[in-house]
């Protein structure tokens, strides 16, 4: 819980930086199920002279390790695509909030707009 507030606290200072390491931790979880769904579907190929609670529980650390490693990497790009998407879309709702505002600021509201530019001619 202490990572989530951390990343919280992260996301209300630096929310560009915050998004890049919330893709960087999806692309790890993704990777990961990845990796197991790789393990579960060598299951019956296994011998049962190779096949151990131990080595199965290394096999999964091992895993969970090359997925934060490649993650952190950017191995695949899904984690620098989701930063993107997040971004564009925070950029966006920033922008319309500002129009919003500029709106309100000036007293106008789009029914009042859409009034006036018909007086005139204007369609909007």
């Amino acid at each position: 819980m202490s990572g989530l507030n951390n990343l919280k606290a992260q996301a209300r200072s630096d929310g560009d930086a915050a998004a890049k390491d919330v893709g960087k931790q999806f692309e790890a979880m993704f990777l990961q199920m990845v990796f197991k769904s790789m393990r579960e579907a060598n299951e019956p190929m296994k011998s049962g002279l190779m096949s151990s609670a131990g080595l199965d529980a290394f096999e999964q650390m091992f895993h969970e390790e090359i997925s934060q490693a490649m993650s952190q990497n950017g191995a695949i790009g899904m984690g620098d695509w989701l930063a993107n998407q997040v971004q564009s879309q925070t950029k966006l709702k920033k922008a319309a909030d500002v129009y919003k505002e500029t709106e309100r600021s000036f007293g106008l509201q789009d029914h009042q707009l859409n009034t006036e530019a018909s007086k005139k001619g204007v369609l909007r």
